[in-house]
């Protein structure tokens, strides 16, 4: 019945005593979504309490305490020596299925077919790969980005962080620095000068949640809406996510075997405001980007004003010979941001990472930091600080670069055995990845699929393409699977690549 003047003579709800829920709460709940729904009118007179009680087979107590509740709210109307009546003026949302009683908040939403309005972007954000699906949480061939979880120094990592704890002085159980935890930022800046050839002090380094966080920060700073940022193609899908969350435009710039071609760049978009490049190990193809790109790049920025974010995620993890010094190190304009992450180098879940930044953006970032919270936990900072400091992580990355080069060997072994004619490796001397090219006509994707199906792990080098499509192939990760295991994967997958071979192709499907 809706009529603002009559009585509701039973308000049809149904309490479950059983459920981990209230009563009240219950109560509250559906007497609320009936007068969002409309059933309950504007001005109804509700029962007694007493009478509700009656009905509901529950404690007068349960039944005030819900309506005080709606109430205070300001669903109901409560009239002194009278009745308790709907709000007379209480606004009814739009729509009849979408405020039902008991219905989803997901469901009501769904069925709305509205929302609110989001950036143009975020279409593009939406329609970006995002790889190849995981199966289930532990690492498993062929896996890209996990690092040798197997062989961290959990124990070692366990009392170092349990030290830090004890000794936690108020500064650091406070939230800390937003820039970052002043010994780990001295502890990175020497870090990044001995092994990577990086020239800073520990002022231009800040401390992020990782990868991600970091290019966030710079284009966010960095870009107007609508601006031009070179994207390696194919390259990392998170670098692009990022500058479209940004407002940026993506444009994508062809990689060949020395990196990222810089002539292309100036002729598609010579006033870019940003290149984002990952010059010393290239993902996916694990090039490296030639002498004679990277001055001519840095030449570039530095006659335009604009930025490079040089991405160095794992070229620590040489397999032989020292690393190759970052771009930065070749930097006088200052006009490289360079970030580092620990998520590869330690352990994903750590969630730490890095950027040093030109001495003259010094201040323009601690003023953007000056009103954020700390990027992470202070104590974990301060953990990781003392793991750098007393010589535990310089050791544990010598200890991963002969891991990641035996398994690295095992993977090439292992795919020339079993994979050979349809799969090409290309040379692995960096990291903990592979990429291997595709023998025409197969699709890397479908591969990809039937590997999926038999357990296996491998990514679409399609994937990572944002503009034409120029080579069907395989990307493997290594770092996280023993030489035995990743034997088991070739075979496995040799297996797919035959019933990708025999399976005919579907009419309707993903075309680039």
């Amino acid at each position: 019945m809706k009529t603002s003047t009559g009585v509701a003579s039973s308000l049809l709800l149904r309490l479950d005593s059983r459920s981990p829920t209230p009563l009240h709460e219950q109560l509250f709940e559906g007497i609320r979504a009936r007068i969002l729904a409309g059933a309950l009118a504007p001005g109804l007179r509700l029962p007694s309490s007493r009478q509700l009680a009656t009905e509901l087979d529950v404690a007068r107590s349960t039944v005030l305490q819900a309506m005080d509740a709606l109430t205070a709210e300001g669903y109901l109307v409560a009239q002194a020596g009278s009745c308790t009546r709907v709000a007379p003026e209480l606004p009814i949302l739009s729509g009849d299925r979408s405020r039902e009683p008991g219905l989803p908040a997901a469901a009501r939403a769904s069925t709305s077919g509205k929302g609110p309005r989001l950036a143009a972007s975020t279409r593009a954000l939406k329609a970006s790969p995002v790889g190849a699906p995981r199966l289930g949480a532990a690492p498993r061939a062929f896996r890209p980005g996990v690092p040798a979880l197997d062989l961290f120094p959990t124990a070692l990592w366990a009392r170092t962080v349990s030290r830090v704890h004890a000794r936690a002085s108020t500064g650091l159980l406070d939230g800390g620095d937003p820039s970052g935890h002043a010994p780990l930022r001295e502890a990175v800046a020497i870090h990044v000068s001995v092994s990577r050839g990086v020239r800073c002090s520990p002022e231009q380094v800040f401390i992020t949640a990782g990868t991600q966080q970091a290019f966030d920060e710079v284009l966010r700073l960095a870009l107007n809406p609508g601006d031009s940022v070179w994207v390696e193609d194919p390259g990392y899908p998170g670098a692009r996510r990022a500058v479209l969350s940004a407002g940026g435009r993506p444009v994508p710039i062809p990689v060949d075997g020395d990196g990222l071609d810089v002539g292309e760049g100036l002729a598609r978009a010579p006033r870019a405001r940003v290149a984002l490049v990952a010059p010393s190990h290239q993902y996916p193809l694990g090039v490296t980007l030639s002498l004679a790109r990277r001055m001519a790049l840095l030449q570039w920025a530095e006659r335009t004003r604009s930025l490079i974010i040089e991405d160095d995620y794992d070229s620590e993890f040489r397999h032989r010979g020292r690393p190759f010094t970052a771009l930065q190190g070749l930097d006088d304009a200052g006009c490289v941001v360079y970030v580092g992450t620990f998520s590869k180098s330690m352990f994903p879940g750590l969630r730490l990472g890095f950027l040093v930044v030109p001495p003259s953006l010094v201040d323009v970032f601690s003023a953007a930091r000056a009103a954020a919270p700390a990027p992470a936990s202070t104590l974990e900072q301060a953990a990781l600080a003392l793991f750098l400091a007393e010589g535990h992580f310089a050791r544990h990355l010598r200890r991963m670069r002969a891991a990641y080069r035996e398994r690295g060997e095992a993977l090439l072994e292992a795919l020339y055995a079993d994979c050979s004619g349809v799969l090409t490796p290309h040379p692995c001397d960096t990291g903990m990845q592979v990429c291997a090219s595709l023998a025409a006509p197969l699709s890397d994707l479908r591969v990809r699929d039937e590997a999926a199906r038999m357990g296996v792990e491998v990514a679409a080098l399609s994937d990572y393409f944002l503009g034409r499509r120029r080579e069907s192939g395989l990307i493997f990760g290594f770092g996280g699977v023993r030489p035995d295991a990743l034997r088991e994967g070739t075979r496995t997958l040799a297996r797919a690549l035959e019933a990708a071979r025999l399976r005919p192709p579907q009419l309707k499907g993903r075309t680039r």
